[in-house]
């Protein structure tokens, strides 16, 4: 309880590669950082409800990779990376194939398995699967493929359920390092003992970095503003990050909603659990569409970032 397993870029539990430009890194701290000339990024998050007999696409997965595809290139101009929730491995090439033919350049999708929790040790518990073959069921961002550095770490998370995983990867050419997380929920986690825990492993997996960063996923948790939680919840992140719903640190701590309450889908009747949080230097503005989306109990949400030269 508390401590964060770590299973780097072979898979191998325990390896953690050192982050580029960490500190950690001689070589890359003696060189320093190259220059990177400004330019602005577009993130999305969402939870795409994969594995999910109550969601639109339970029976139709090539239908629910086609809409992730969808939402990152149909809302204004086209995302430039995006971190999801609730998908199986099986989506990730796929996705990254369809990226690749409607953006005309090169993708990485990477894949992190949420595992049940048996033993203290990642390696040796089993991988959570989704149903019909579908593969291992957990998160994915999506990157650039010049993407040669990720990882995923697991969070403390209780014995016996799923173990809940972070993952992160660096765009160099951005000097971004991107991260996504999916939190345990009430069903395992109902005295947020746990999620407390989480926010303060994804947070310190996140930050310090050389790099910015940009990072959030389905938190399971409200704004500070919206509950009050033992342990505090979010108010660390917002503490130290601007979150994609405020303007500045100053703002409320609150935001739009992104989980649907209500069937038929209601924009209006929702909660906001799903977050993007960036440096809090960082210009930015953030978006959710404005039609009910039906294919998840979950809204997108996208965090555009003027990020300064080096």
């Amino acid at each position: 309880m508390g401590t964060v397993a770590a299973l780097g870029v072979p898979g191998v539990a325990g390896a953690r590669p050192v982050e580029p430009g960490s500190g950690a890194d001689v070589g890359v701290a003696e060189v320093g950082v190259a220059a990177v000339p400004a330019r602005t990024v577009k993130v999305m998050t969402w939870n795409a409800c994969g594995n999910n007999s109550a969601c639109k696409y339970y029976e139709d997965p090539n239908g629910l990779i086609g809409t992730i595809r969808w939402h990152m290139r149909n809302h204004g101009t086209p995302m430039d990376a995006a971190i999801i929730q609730e998908v199986c491995s099986s989506f990730a090439k796929p996705l990254e194939y369809q990226l690749e033919d409607y953006y005309g350049y090169g993708w990485d999708v990477r894949f992190a398995p949420i595992k049940l929790k048996q033993t203290a040790d990642p390696a040796t518990s089993p991988n959570k699967q989704c149903v019909r073959g579908r593969g291992d069921y957990g998160i994915m961002l999506a990157v650039p493929d010049e993407n040669t550095w990720w990882e995923a770490r697991y969070l403390p998370s209780a014995d016996g359920a799923e173990w809940r995983v972070g993952i992160c990867a660096t765009v160099e050419s951005w000097w971004v390092k991107l991260c996504n997380a999916h939190f345990s929920y009430n069903g395992d986690d109902a005295s947020y003992a746990f999620r407390t825990q989480q926010v303060a492993a994804y947070q310190a997996y996140v930050w310090p970095s050389r790099f910015r960063v940009i990072f959030g996923g389905d938190l399971n948790l409200q704004p500070p503003a919206n509950a009050s939680y033992p342990g505090g919840g979010l108010t660390p992140l917002y503490d130290s990050f601007v979150e994609c719903a405020q303007a500045t640190t100053g703002s409320p701590r609150t935001g739009p909603g992104t989980y649907y309450r209500s069937t038929p889908h209601n924009n209006a009747d929702t909660i906001k659990i799903d977050y993007l949080f960036t440096n809090a230097d960082l210009a930015h503005s953030c978006g959710r569409p404005g039609s009910p989306v039906e294919s998840s109990d979950h809204l997108p949400i996208w965090m555009t970032v003027n990020l300064p030269a080096t």
